[in-house]
């Protein structure tokens, strides 16, 4: 298997899935092809269909920096409402669509997805989530290991700054993730193992491979995975999210901490703290607590530190981010999209009003 090495190391791009809800009464729309129908040419490759045809997904270009990223996404998110303005709908970013149910959606008619429908039955018929998706691309396939073994270990510090999820089939489910329960039902999905060098993550891929149980790597779903035609780490644990400067920011921190593993070697922790650090971040947010090598720590102050740390090391001066994180920083003031969701919830028992918090302003 070859690695195809990135042409600029440390570069960035994203992919963001989206719903599409109805302007009225918020319940999704199975409006895609009505998108690509009327789709200007530049956004073409950009704006992709998905495995539902009431979602979409936003996939960057290769860009130098998380800002880039998310411009992108911004113009992309209004191209989608300008067609929307027109047939009734309008884009959503939240990791599960608050009351929606598996009959009211539809599968996209596609080989790989009639596929993957034969193998997970129930499992992606009621697959009514959304995630973001994060890539850095890497010079060799060696400081790609560095990279996604440092990235298992932080896996619960971009899920927190992500969450998104707290509804699902109308009922509140006490998570401020349910998206990441639903996808780790999925057989290859969840928190993956670490590697010690490309060869073992080979020989694991032409093990599935050759026993007829995925086709290519788009069929290994881990948190955070390798992905050698593209020369990347992609990282897979974020619900999707309305709001662009949380976005920006971890993106900015997978970005810093790829820099970090080719300088520091990443701690490998027992499989059940990792575990337990993302349950923390599925059940409380930003506000769980994140087991370290040294104790125990908020995730939200974990957050502080790992910014701190990559600032002392000039790994944002590298970047050309010192003036972005500081204006990103304070994105951890603010309540996470899941709490306002829920304090909205509670206020207005109105589950509806709930989902227009996923509405990109």
């Amino acid at each position: 298997m070859k690695f195809n090495s990135s042409k600029k190391p440390f570069t960035v791009g994203a992919e963001l899935e989206v719903q599409l809800v109805d302007r009225q009464t918020y319940a999704l729309s199975n409006s895609s092809e009505l998108i690509f129908k009327n789709l200007p040419e530049r956004f073409k490759g950009i704006i992709q269909p998905e495995v539902l045809t009431s979602m979409v997904e936003i996939v960057s270009p290769v860009c130098d920096t998380a800002e880039e990223v998310v411009e992108h996404f911004i113009q992309s998110l209004r191209q989608i409402d300008a067609i929307g303005e027109k047939y009734g709908f309008r884009a959503c970013a939240l990791g599960t669509h608050s009351f929606a149910r598996k009959e009211e959606t539809s599968i996209t008619v596609k080989e790989r997805y009639l596929r993957l429908l034969q193998e997970l039955q129930i499992l992606l018929r009621q697959f009514l989530i959304y995630g973001l998706h994060v890539h850095v691309g890497f010079p060799d396939s060696a400081s790609a290991i560095r990279g996604y073994n440092m990235a298992i270990n932080y896996l619960p510090i971009f899920l927190a700054l992500s969450t998104s999820s707290p509804f699902f089939y109308g009922e509140y489910t006490g998570l401020h993730s349910y998206r990441t329960k639903i996808f780790e039902q999925l057989p290859r999905a969840g928190i993956p193992e670490y590697f010690d060098r490309f060869s073992q993550f080979e020989e694991l891929f032409y093990r599935l491979k050759e026993g007829g149980f995925i086709e290519s790597i788009k069929d290994i779903w881990w948190d955070v995975r390798l992905h050698p035609d593209l020369g990347t780490v992609e990282l897979r644990v974020c619900d999707a999210n309305p709001d662009m400067d949380r976005i920006e920011l971890i993106i900015s921190l997978f970005q810093g901490l790829s820099l970090l593993a080719q300088e520091e070697e990443a701690y490998r922790f027992y499989r059940q703290i990792l575990k337990q650090n993302k349950w923390n971040a599925t059940r409380y947010s930003v506000y769980g607590r994140f087991i370290d090598r040294s104790g125990y720590i908020n995730i939200k102050e974990k957050i502080y530190s790992i910014i701190k740390d990559l600032e002392k090391r000039g790994i944002w001066e590298e970047l050309k981010a010192v003036d972005r994180i500081k204006r990103l920083k304070n994105v951890l003031r603010r309540k996470p999209i899941s709490e306002k969701m829920v304090i909205v919830y509670k206020k207005t028992q109105d589950i509806r009003i709930v989902q227009t918090l996923g509405f990109i302003r």
